[in-house]
């Protein structure tokens, strides 16, 4: 069976709704740590992140069976400003809307966004991705849930493949 013909379940992070997972192609490139740096604006309150974390990209996934590329951006930190960020971006290449689902914790607590699923939206937000070399800028601007206006931006010096999980 060729390679594109099989499609697997990419189980997105812990926590995330059903409708997360989705089907994609199975990338031969690992996930891989990289030092990336993250600067949020939260309800006016500024946090700034540094450090070891995981950018991944993957061009050709699908989620409900609608051709898309994937995002993936995981960042713990070890201070008490930005202590943890979790961001899944979908773009499907149908045009449709983008389906982002943002968590972070910050000095301030839990803040989350979640748009373009199919289940309950929280917040929103809208990405502007900003391509550097094997690496790049990611721009998120929205509102949380609670209405606090969020600004975040992330930059990875480089983006791993995405490894398929489950079958």
């Amino acid at each position: 069976m060729d390679r594109f013909a099989v499609m697997v379940v990419l189980v997105l992070l812990c926590g995330s709704s059903p409708e997360a997972a989705a089907q994609r192609k199975p990338s031969a490139v690992p996930a891989e740590s990289a030092a990336i740096t993250v600067t949020a604006r939260i309800g006016g309150k500024s946090y700034r992140g540094s450090g070891t974390g995981s950018c991944r990209y993957e061009p050709d996934a699908s989620i409900h069976e609608v051709s898309a590329s994937l995002w993936m951006v995981q960042y713990a930190g070890r201070g008490k400003s930005l202590k943890q960020l979790n961001l899944t971006l979908w773009r499907p290449k149908d045009g449709s809307p983008d389906q982002l689902s943002l968590s972070l914790e910050a000095g301030s607590g839990s803040h989350r966004i979640e748009t373009g699923g199919k289940g309950k939206n929280s917040g929103e937000g809208s990405v502007t991705i900003l391509p550097s070399g094997p690496g790049g800028r990611l721009e998120i601007s929205g509102k949380e849930a609670g209405g606090k206006r969020v600004q975040i931006t992330i930059d990875c010096p480089a983006f791993a493949g995405i490894e398929a999980e489950g079958g």
